[in-house]
C-alpha cells in the first residue's frame, strides 16, 4: 500500500495562526505517526473529487456545502440530527454500510473516486483501496488535527475559501469563550470528567474532548492519564473527587442513571447534582464549538449563561450550516 499527502494550500500559516490565537498544543501540519492519513492503490488522490462516498466526516462536508458530490453516506448519517434537518432527501442516498461494516459491492456499485473514513478502522480502509478505491482517512485527536481535516475536505471537494471561512468561524467563537472564562481563577475551575460508553470509561489527556473541557474551563480529571480514554475503577474515580461528570451523548445511560447510582452518590458531582449528558452532535465538526458553550455554560453558569450559550450556537450553526440551533443537549 502506498501513501501519498494532499498538496498543502497558501493558506497554512494562515489557519496555523488561528490555532495559536487558541493557545491549543501541536501544530496543524505535524502529522501523528498512527495517522496514516491518505491512500490509494495508485499512490495519489484525486486533486478534486466528484463522486465521494462519507463513512465519517458528514458533518463537516454539509458545512463546507459540497452535498452535491456525496454519493453515498454511513449507515449512522440516517440518524444524524443535523442531516435530518438540513437534508430532506437524506434517505434516498445510498448507504454501502459503514466505517465498521463496508457492503463493498454496494460500494462499488456507486462508482466513488474517494472514500472518506477513519484510520480506527485500518483493515477495512486497506481492503477498499484492494478494490482500487481511493482512501482518506481522519481521526483528530486534537483541535489543530480538526482543522487540518477540515482544510482537506476543503481541498478535495474544491471548497478551500468555504473550508477557510469555516475555520475562522470556529476560531473566533472558541476565542471569545476563551475571553468570557479568562477572569475565572484557577482555583474555580472545577474538576470535570467526561465519561464515554461506560460510566467508568473516562476521557484521559487526548482527543479533542480533552482540549474542549480546557476551553470551556474545567480541569480534566482524566488529564494524568494517557491516551484517548480508558477505563478505570469506581474507586479511582471518587478519588479524584470529579465536581462536574460530564457523558458523552451517545452513551446508552443517562444522567438520571448517575445521579441514582449509590456508586457514584459521593461524588461532589452527584452531591451538588452536577451530571450533564451532551447532545449526540460530532465532535469532529464545528458543532464541537456549541458543544465548548454549553460545557461552558456547565462548567460556570455565572459567567456563561444559558442564553449565552444558546446564542453562541445558534450563530455557529447558522454561520457553518445555515440552519438554526434548535435542540439542546
Amino acid at each position: 500500500m502506498m501513501t501519498a499527502t494532499i498538496k498543502r494550500t497558501s493558506w497554512w500559516p494562515w489557519i496555523g495562526a488561528l490555532v495559536v490565537l487558541l493557545g491549543l498544543t501541536g501544530t496543524i501540519l505535524g502529522a501523528r505517526s498512527e495517522r496514516p492519513g491518505v491512500g490509494s492503490p495508485g499512490g495519489s488522490l484525486p486533486r478534486e473529487a466528484h463522486r465521494v462516498v462519507l463513512f465519517e466526516c458528514y458533518e463537516t462536508v454539509a458545512a463546507l456545502k459540497a452535498w452535491d458530490r456525496v454519493v453515498g453516506i454511513s449507515r449512522y448519517a440516517y440518524d444524524n440530527d443535523l442531516l435530518k434537518q438540513m437534508l430532506p432527501h437524506l434517505r434516498q442516498i445510498p448507504a454501502p454500510g459503514s466505517a465498521f461494516d463496508v457492503n463493498v459491492e454496494a460500494l462499488l456499485a456507486l462508482k466513488p473516486d474517494l472514500v472518506v473514513t477513519w484510520t480506527r478502522k485500518p483493515e477495512s480502509a486497506e481492503h477498499m483501496m484492494r478494490q482500487g478505491i481511493p482512501v482518506l482517512m481522519f481521526y483528530p485527536e486534537t483541535l489543530a488535527d480538526l482543522y487540518r481535516d477540515l482544510a482537506h475536505l476543503g481541498q478535495v471537494f474544491g471548497k478551500e475559501a468555504r473550508a477557510r471561512e469555516v475555520a475562522g468561524y470556529m476560531a473566533r467563537s472558541l476565542a471569545a469563550l476563551q475571553r468570557r472564562l479568562s477572569r475565572v481563577p484557577e482555583a474555580a475551575r472545577p474538576r470535570v470528567v467526561w465519561l464515554w460508553g461506560k460510566p467508568t470509561t473516562v476521557n484521559g489527556n487526548r482527543g479533542v474532548m480533552a482540549e474542549l473541557l480546557q476551553i470551556a474551563g474545567g480541569r480534566n480529571v482524566g488529564r494524568h492519564l494517557d491516551g484517548l480514554n480508558r477505563e478505570i475503577s469506581m474507586e479511582t474515580i471518587i478519588g479524584l473527587s470529579p465536581q462536574v461528570a460530564v457523558i458523552w451523548g451517545s452513551a446508552s445511560y443517562t444522567a438520571q442513571d448517575l445521579l441514582r447510582d449509590p456508586k457514584w452518590s459521593v461524588t461532589p458531582a452527584v452531591q451538588n447534582h452536577r451530571v450533564f449528558k451532551a447532545s449526540r452532535a460530532s465532535t469532529w465538526s464545528p458543532r464541537a464549538v456549541a458543544l465548548a458553550w454549553w460545557l461552558g455554560h456547565c462548567f460556570h453558569p455565572q459567567v456563561i449563561s444559558e442564553a449565552d450559550w444558546r446564542r453562541a450556537a445558534d450563530d455557529i450553526y447558522q454561520q457553518c450550516f445555515g440552519v438554526s440551533y434548535e435542540a439542546g443537549p
